[in-house]
This record gives C-alpha cells, sequence and structure tokens, in this order.
C-alpha cells in the first residue's frame, strides 16, 4: 500500500556533513522507557566521521591547489522523533583539521601545511521519511554545522610559521536524497546529496595565498556527491550505521543510536 506523508524540514541557518539512513525515524521501533506506541520518542547516540580529503579549492585569494583537506570528529547526537516518521536532531563534539595546499607566485612555489587542535564542533538538522511502498522507502534531510579552530601548527616550504593569534573557520550546509530498502536486521541506503563546504583562514604572519595576503578561503569543488550506508537494529533498543561519501569528498562515518 502506497501512502504518502507530507513533511516540513527546517533548515538551521543554512563540506559535506554526515548523512544518515533517511529509514531511521522508524527503525527501532521500541525503547528502553517510551512505550512504542508514542507519537514522540528522544534517542542518543555516537558519531564519528572521518574524512580522508574534503576536496576543496581555493577562492579569491589567486591560483592555487589544495592538496588535502582532513578532518575528524567525535560527537554525540541527540534526536527527537516525531510519529516514527521525521527526526530532528543536534550534534556537539570535539573535531580537528590537517590541510595542506600550494601556490604559485611566479618565481616560486610555496607549500603550505597546517593542524589544529581539537575544538567544538556543533550541527543541526533533519530527516524524513517522505514516501513510503512495502519495505522501500524515499528520504529527505538537510544539515548545518560549524567549528572555529585553533591551529596547532602552520608550516611554509616546512619553516614553522607563529600561529599566535591565527583561526581556522569552517561551516557547511547541505541537503540530501536517498532510498532505503529492510531486509530484516539490515537497512541499505543510497543517495545523493547537494552541500556547500567553506574553510577560512585569517590573521597568519606569512602569506598563505599567491596574492601574497595573510588569509586564504576555500570551498568544495563539486557540490554534489554520492552517498552509501547500511543500518543494523532488531527494532528494539539499538540501531548501528556504517556510511561512505564519494565523488564530492572521501569519507566515512560510524554511528550508533539509542532509544529511550
Amino acid at each position: 500500500m502506497k501512502k504518502w506523508i507530507p513533511v516540513a524540514i527546517a533548515a538551521f541557518g543554512l563540506q559535506a556533513a554526515p548523512v544518515g539512513n533517511t529509514m531511521a525515524p522508524e527503525l527501532i521501533q521500541e525503547g528502553f522507557l517510551i512505550p512504542a506506541n508514542s507519537w514522540i520518542d528522544f534517542r542518543v547516540g555516537y558519531e564519528g566521521d572521518f574524512v580522508g580529503d574534503g576536496r576543496l579549492q581555493q577562492i579569491e585569494e589567486g591560483s592555487g591547489r589544495v592538496d588535502t583537506f582532513q578532518q575528524y570528529t567525535n560527537a554525540a547526537t541527540f534526536t527527537l522523533n516525531i510519529l516514527d516518521r521525521l527526526d530532528l536532531f543536534g550534534v556537539f563534539g570535539s573535531s580537528r583539521v590537517c590541510a595542506d595546499w600550494r601556490f604559485d607566485t611566479g618565481s616560486t612555489i610555496t607549500r603550505i601545511e597546517i593542524e589544529t587542535l581539537y575544538h567544538f564542533l556543533w550541527g543541526a538538522g533533519a530527516r524524513a521519511i517522505a514516501f513510503e511502498w512495502g519495505k522501500v522507502c524515499l528520504g529527505i534531510g538537510g544539515r548545518y554545522a560549524f567549528a572555529s579552530y585553533k591551529p596547532s601548527w602552520l608550516t611554509t616550504n616546512a619553516t614553522p610559521v607563529s600561529v599566535s593569534g591565527t583561526r581556522l573557520v569552517w561551516r557547511e550546509w547541505q541537503v540530501d536524497l536517498d532510498l532505503s530498502y529492510n531486509i530484516d536486521l539490515f537497512t541499505p541506503y543510497l543517495g545523493v546529496k547537494y552541500s556547500n563546504a567553506k574553510a577560512k583562514l585569517g590573521a597568519f604572519p606569512t602569506p598563505v595565498a599567491a596574492n601574497g595576503s595573510g588569509s586564504d578561503h576555500f570551498e568544495n569543488k563539486t557540490p554534489v556527491g554520492i552517498f552509501i550506508g547500511c543500518s543494523i537494529s532488531n527494532s528494539k533498543y539499538f540501531m548501528l550505521n556504517l556510511e561512505g561519501r564519494l565523488v564530492d569528498e572521501d569519507a566515512v562515518t560510524i554511528s550508533g543510536d539509542l532509544r529511550f
């Protein structure tokens, strides 16, 4: 039997961030405390997101090549579920960035490497089941995330540079569409997303861009990417999820939820 579920996704102020299984709102049917027939329930969980390369490009400050932009995040998630159809969630954790890029000033090629300390990252978003047909689910979602990092060190052509008073600010928003299919304990999913990721560096005492500026700006090269993942749950208490993201970035996410 086909059924359409009207949903509304709120944009919370907006790299590609983790997406998650859009069938997640109904995968855990029974919790520890809240009755299964309740129209509202609550989940807490863990999210580990590991970006091998965010595939960013330099903008505004002249030509240059970003070789790698890596980001590692460990976070707690808090999810409010409504009618087993809509998830509203927040993400709060610790994250760091490692990146390197190069630029040509005409007479020489300069290579910059940077690593930040672990700093607070937060995010918010929503996912919803838009349409179901048997074991097949079509879902939509959206997410925004932000972090402001203090660099641990920076080198220019392998020479250390002072990072006192400097900052790396990262922000990202995305929207996604995916299909899920439930097979007993397993629910694989595949989807496409559009994202906008930006990183800004400032106040460095040495040039970090081709125009000789001590600041630089980056954004993702390709806004459209694909993701594939699988959730495991017996419909009681707990769900485990593994996800990979391709084309616009190389990333893996491991997450899990407990329903109360």
